[in-house]
């Protein structure tokens, strides 16, 4: 069985329907369905119960009378543990928060700015400053900032980093230069310390910022996930990763060889891009200006709360995570790595095409006619991708459907490397869905959005593989067709694959959601919401 049908999903749930008594008393129940069971590393393709639980134990902890059975009907019981998304659904202590969520995508009013410049390739005849994190993500940031005279538009979903709030906020009220900053609304504790020290700044300096609301009626589903900053309308820097301290920790491994050892453990894999052309840098800023624009408008109206003085509407609980898998981590990341340094690319003076990509403008359609593309090899690296039957998502399903079908083509050198978090889930229904589980490996610290065509093509992007990500978030991507380019990028793909990503898909581990008040339990770290999801 290729794909779990639909006929084989109903046979399965009237088995469920039949046992919903006695899989409901199991401790810690929270769902039960049809899917393929994961067995020694490997997703068997043959229908099965999965019972999801929300803290999964080793079979020899859990007494003989908790055990979920063996078998109901013909068909396999599979125990897996539920992820954090899955728990939050089936809890009734979130309802307010679940309900938010589903509606997110409700009524969004988003429009484009006039003539959609974004909508058309551009070509650029500067090399582009290629980087990768945890490598060379400061280091090579920092002096793009600092190197500001004029002006710098930024469009940031998280902004953590002290360092780099610092370095702005030196930079704008020290260089005399004009600052936007258009900001998500989903405040950690971290940015709120940032965000009242901006607020102040607001009051010294020329910084124009507002805050971008998110959600029903709004004009993004959950997220302004862009990262992308204009440095005086003539070069932009753009990266899969945020002005966080994972995505951008204060390291160098490159000028210090001696921080390379576990760099993994201080920072993310995030390719990073500066590109240096006044006509597509001003397309982006144009439409990093439009969201201020719209922000200040909806704050003016009353439509929304958009200053930097408004808390935060949504949160999402904290949730324990164990220890052991922790330390498992680190020790995984423990190892020698030669770190990859920045490069101008390409290497001789060429013109290159470049198509500028915009969630929700026209990533979809050029991400289609990309992976469309793909002779030879396709290379897709993404800290998640999750499958999702809502209606809503049609157009996104689609997509992955297309991942599975290409990667059933025996002249196609398909390779997928996906996050740690929630993996086991996020690939049993993929495989459900058609997937070749061969073309997939998990890697811990993942949080990069690329894809490689052919050794030939690459997309650097801020856009996760998730319905709202790829259809009703706000994102930002380019996609540079040369070969220097997109071989400085495979081959970091390349040394993942080989040397840090594994085949072998292993349940997910027990992370439990953590009430407010609710104690750490023995053996568990309380972290919040989004450090865990990189």
């Amino acid at each position: 069985m290729r794909v779990l049908d639909d006929a084989a999903r109903a046979a399965v749930r009237s088995v469920i329907a039949a046992h919903q008594a006695q899989l409901t008393a199991l401790p810690g129940y929270v769902a039960a369905e049809p899917g393929f069971p994961l067995v020694d590393g490997r997703f068997l393709r043959e229908p099965a119960v999965i019972v999801l639980v929300d803290r999964k134990r080793p079979l020899t902890e859990v007494p003989v009378a908790e055990r979920a059975p063996r078998q109901l009907g013909p068909y396999r019981v599979c125990v897996m543990q539920a992820d954090p998304e899955r728990q939050l659904a089936a809890s009734a202590d979130f309802e307010d928060t679940v309900n938010a969520l589903a509606e997110a995508a409700v009524n969004l009013v988003y429009k484009p700015p006039a003539g959609k410049p974004i909508d058309k390739p551009y070509n650029v005849k500067q090399p582009f400053l290629c980087h990768v994190g945890p490598d060379a993500g400061w280091p090579v940031l920092r002096p793009f900032l600092e190197g500001t005279t004029r002006s710098l538009s930024v469009a940031m979903y998280d902004f953590n980093a002290d360092h780099i709030a610092q370095v702005f906020i030196d930079l704008v009220r020290e260089g005399g230069i004009e600052a936007s900053l258009s900001w998500d609304d989903g405040m950690t504790k971290e940015e709120q310390v940032i965000r009242k020290k901006l607020r102040t700044l607001q009051q010294e300096a020329d910084l124009t910022a507002w805050l971008v609301q998110c959600g029903k009626g709004r004009r993004f589903a959950s997220a302004y996930h862009e990262k992308v900053a204009v440095r005086d309308g003539k070069a932009f820097w753009l990266s899969s990763g945020n002005w966080s301290k994972r995505s951008q920790p204060d390291i160098d491994p490159v000028g210090t060889p001696a921080q390379a050892k576990g760099m993994f453990s201080k920072g993310n894999r995030e390719w990073h891009v500066i590109c240096n052309d006044a006509v597509l840098s001003k397309v982006f800023e144009k439409y990093i200006q439009h969201d201020l624009a719209a922000s200040a408008k909806e704050d003016a109206d009353g439509a929304a709360d958009a200053a930097l003085n408004v808390a935060q509407k949504l949160r999402l609980p904290d949730v324990f995570v164990p220890l052991d898998h922790l330390l498992e981590q680190a020790v995984a990341f423990a190892g020698p790595v030669v770190p990859v340094e920045p490069a101008r690319l390409p290497s001789v003076k060429t013109t290159v095409k470049v198509q500028p990509v915009l969630t929700p403008d026209n990533y979809l359609p050029h991400i289609n006619a990309l992976i469309d593309s793909a002779q030879t090899s396709l290379y897709l690296q993404f800290a998640y991708m999750t499958w999702s039957d809502a209606d809503k998502d049609a157009d996104f399903r689609a997509l992955l459907r297309k991942i599975a079908q290409r990667s059933t083509e025996p002249d196609l050198d398909l390779r997928i490397i996906l996050g740690s978090t929630s993996a086991a889930e996020n690939i049993r229904k993929l495989v459900e869905a058609g997937c070749s589980q061969e073309v997939f490996r998990v890697q811990g610290s993942i949080h990069n959005k690329g894809i490689i065509v052919d050794g030939q093509t690459v997309l650097v992007s801020s856009t996760n593989w998730s319905g709202d990500g790829v259809l009703r978030n706000r994102d930002a991507g380019l996609i540079i067709h040369n070969e220097d380019v997109a071989q400085y990028y495979q081959q970091v793909f390349l040394d993942d694959w080989d040397s840090r990503a594994r085949s072998r898909v292993d349940d997910d581990p027990p992370v439990t959601l953590a009430s407010a008040d609710a104690p750490t339990p023995p053996g568990m770290v309380r972290m919040s919401w989004g450090d865990y999801h990189g």
